[in-house]
């Protein structure tokens, strides 16, 4: 009968997850608890919380927004070359400030 080693193992306990992540079990206790982390990724067994490696691995990645029209199945973060990278920004509609009156003030003689 032949084992799998540990990096071939897909289904793991939920302090285990919290170990390859990196957090505290508690830390992903309440990612599970608040959605953060979807169900189906994880699953309640016998009173245990197991997470699927590759579901997360598949959430994740889904996580990521590529931009339209992107062919590149490398992440958009993954490489950068400073000044040719060019952004779309919308801007907030929040009121503009009057600029100062360009007269000059007046003054009284007396």
């Amino acid at each position: 009968m032949e084992t799998q080693s540990t990096g071939d193992v897909d289904k793991v306990t939920e302090q285990r997850m919290a170990d390859l992540l990196g957090c505290t079990k508690r830390s992903l206790e309440h990612r599970r608890q608040r959605g953060t982390i979807p169900e189906g990724v994880w699953i309640k067994h016998g009173g245990r919380i197991i997470y699927s490696k590759k579901r997360y691995d598949e959430w994740l990645e889904s996580q990521w927004i590529y931009p339209e029209g992107s062919k590149s199945s490398v992440a958009p973060s993954a490489f950068v070359s400073h000044g040719t990278v060019s952004v779309d920004v919308k801007r907030s509609p929040s009121p503009r400030h009057k600029k100062a009156s360009k007269l000059h003030p007046s003054f009284a003689i007396r």
